[in-house]
């Protein structure tokens, strides 16, 4: 099953950086908690990623989503596209915008997108 990702979710750089979310649309809640739409999931903040060196800096934002994995073709709210589970896309980790991120957890499991 895949699920719908919410405020709650947890996203992690391939470092264990953990993405900051913040829903852009305020009227649908899974289980009291703000769903995330298109587009939630980009120029987001990365915190705590331990992969750093004296020439390149921590991963600190998320900088490109794969658009087919992380976003529902068919579910939307207000017109933007809800966001799921299988979302992936890349981080600014070198200024070369290769080090992947992707879902560590829903944390939900009441709203699920078939496709």
């Amino acid at each position: 099953m895949t699920f719908a990702l919410t405020e709650k979710s947890v996203l992690q750089c391939a470092h264990s950086g953990t993405v900051s979310l913040d829903a852009s649309q305020d009227f649908v809640t899974v289980d009291g908690v703000l769903a995330l739409v298109k587009p939630d999931l980009l120029h987001r903040p990365i915190a705590a990623c331990p992969h750093a060196t004296p020439s390149t800096p921590p991963c600190t934002k998320t900088v490109a989503i794969d658009e087919s994995p992380a976003y529902s073709s068919f579910v939307t709210i207000g017109g933007k596209a809800l966001c799921k589970d299988t979302a992936t896309g890349r981080t600014n980790w070198s200024q070369l915008n290769i080090v992947p991120f992707g879902v560590t957890s829903a944390r939900q499991d009441l709203l699920t997108v078939s496709e």
